[in-house]
């Protein structure tokens, strides 16, 4: 697949956090704490975590990802941003984290390693952490592309069991996208471990 994430993120400047990621910061009562930013892309949650005292761990394959995390951070927050730059498929490991964030990233995780990548996020999870993201259904127009996931509704409960299901949201409609209109089929997700 050949997506052009350079001019995707170039066409994303200006936006405010995704509503699933603030979401996730409603439900939050805690002090900040760490932070795994997962597929950061253009970097705005990861510098809104940080800026907000959290420790981020930023995780996207682009060659761009550290000059765009880094721009316009603060030198104390830019303190708190690690940034990696590495697929989902060779990321490895994750370190332990009170929220790990997703959007709309997973879905471009080759369905033969997601099992691999959803279990290390569950384990990274901490008792009372939170996981919010996005994951494609199969009736996204997008199904079927090589180098992605997609799955059911029945799935993603299954993957969602043993935690508390604070959000849970199935949008299957036409809309927008990079590439023009779509079908866009995504599960937003905010779960607490």
């Amino acid at each position: 697949m050949a997506f052009d994430w350079s001019q995707f993120y170039e066409k994303q400047g200006g936006r405010g956090v995704r509503p699933t990621f603030q979401s996730a910061l409603s439900a939050w009562d805690g002090e900040p704490g760490d932070a795994v930013d997962l597929g950061c892309g253009d970097g705005v949650e990861t510098r809104h975590l940080a800026e907000h005292g959290w420790r981020v761990l930023a995780v996207d394959a682009d060659p761009g990802v550290e000059e765009r995390v880094r721009a316009g951070l603060s030198p104390d927050a830019s303190e708190r941003v690690d940034v990696r730059r590495a697929s989902f498929e060779t990321l490895g490991e994750l370190p332990p984290a009170d929220l790990v964030y997703a959007g709309f990233a997973l879905p471009f995780c080759d369905e033969s390693h997601f099992p691999y990548l959803w279990a290390d996020i569950r384990e990274a999870l901490r008792p009372g952490g939170l996981f919010a993201g996005e994951l494609f259904g199969p009736h996204d127009e997008w199904a079927g592309r090589p180098g992605m996931s997609f799955h059911e509704r029945g799935q993603v409960e299954g993957m969602l069991a043993g935690m508390d299901v604070l959000q849970l949201v199935e949008d299957d409609r036409r809309g927008m996208s990079f590439e023009g209109p779509k079908h866009w089929h995504v599960f937003h997700i905010v779960a607490r471990a």
